[in-house]
């Protein structure tokens, strides 16, 4: 049957009632759909003509048809609009059925009275002569019916559609409102460990200050490039690995101040993921933990390991260290400190079910964070190898 839905993007009370170009692919579908009932019933009058040895010519067959539904075609676009306007599914149908029912009654009447005074005109020269009421009539009497039902047809199919798009557009409009929590949620997340990481350093800073004023001067001009590189990386949700190591770098070299040669922080990039994306600011929490719960729960000294490697289509990145030792599991470790609960809830909302994060004890003693995300190229190394595989 003649439908054709609206553009998505405008939705259609906002529309007038008839949209030339949408009205123009409507009756179009229309126009071939009522082409086939014609079609249809000129090959029954033929057959049948045949069947008792009687044929007319083959412009007879079809102009008959013609005349009973042209008026229909003509008319299907705007029933198929007021429809959709006024649907008969949905929470307001009763109140539409009225309407409907007179708008029924109207358009049969049209189309009795195009057929009665075309197909008067048609015999004037053609055929028998046949009064416009008579001919009226009997299309009222052998057509009225699957007239009725074409136009409720027509109506129900632009109430199923029209139903079908307010479904797409409340999901869409779901979708959206889903994703501005999510940036919200992000934004909020990233608020709260910039101040977190602050306040560790700039303690770390105090303590330095009485102990070693030198160190402390050089802990504070690291912590001013450590936020400089923040505020650069505020309104983006990903950054190279290349740029988060130099960021970790200055963070390390605050914590080896603190600590001397007592920590030693070793990093183990393939270079295959230095152009790769990652959160920025997911390293600076991870080794703060293995800091925190290595060196700085223990005397002697600590080596801490972050090896990036790319695996199946994935990043994976894993800091060690020897000193740690995994005492709890599940959600107990990750309610233990704002770092590594913001860091789980960032990954979550950046990638969903496809990253995962993790702690396990090493073999040699100490323990890994292990942290996996899709392995994404930034947009410079596309377009170099774009430019690449050009040349």
């Amino acid at each position: 049957m003649p439908f054709m839905p609206q553009p998505e993007s405008q939705p259609v009370r906002l529309l007038p009632l008839l949209v030339p170009q949408s009205r123009a692919r409507q009756f179009a579908l229309a126009l071939l759909c009522w082409i086939g009932v014609v079609l249809l019933e000129a090959s029954q009058f033929f057959l049948g003509d045949v069947s008792q040895h009687y044929v007319l010519s083959i412009v007879h067959y079809l102009v008959w048809p013609t005349f009973e539904w042209f008026a229909m075609a003509l008319l299907t676009p705007l029933i198929y609009e007021l429809g959709r306007r006024y649907p008969i599914i949905g929470p307001r149908a009763s109140a539409h059925l009225i309407p409907h029912l007179f708008l029924c009654l109207a358009c049969m009447v049209v189309q009795a009275i195009s057929f009665g005074v075309v197909g008067w005109l048609y015999t004037l020269h053609h055929e028998v002569f046949a009064p416009a009421a008579i001919l009226a009539g009997k299309w009222v009497e052998g057509r009225g019916m699957f007239g009725f039902v074409a136009y409720w047809l027509i109506v129900l199919i632009a109430g199923f559609a029209q139903m079908r798009e307010e479904m797409r557009r409340r999901e869409l409009h779901q979708a959206q409102l889903e994703t501005r929590l999510a940036s919200a949620e992000l934004e909020k997340l990233r608020m709260q460990i910039q101040p977190h990481f602050l306040f560790n350093t700039l303690q770390a800073a105090i303590t330095l200050v009485q102990e070693d004023p030198n160190a402390a001067e050089d802990v504070l001009l690291r912590l001013s490039g450590l936020l400089r590189i923040a505020l650069d990386q505020m309104d983006v949700n990903e950054i190279p690995l290349s740029r988060e190591l130099e960021f970790l770098d200055l963070y390390v070299g605050i914590q080896q101040r603190r600590f001397g040669e007592r920590l030693a922080v070793e990093i183990h990039a393939d270079s295959s993921t230095l152009d790769l994306l990652v959160p920025p600011l997911i390293l600076q929490p991870l080794v703060e933990n293995a800091i925190r719960h290595g060196i700085g729960k223990h005397k002697g000294d600590d080596c801490v390991e972050i090896f990036a490697r790319q695996e199946d289509g994935n990043l994976q990145i894993e800091v060690w260290n020897a000193n740690s030792v995994v005492d709890q599991t599940g959600e107990r470790l990750f309610q233990s400190g704002v770092g590594l609960r913001n860091t789980r809830a960032r990954l979550e909302q950046l990638y969903g079910s496809a990253a995962s994060f993790l702690f396990r004890s090493l073999a040699r003693g100490g323990a890994a964070a292990i942290l996996v995300i899709p392995a994404r190229p930034s947009l410079h190394t596309e377009a170099h190898s774009a430019a690449g595989a050009a040349l």
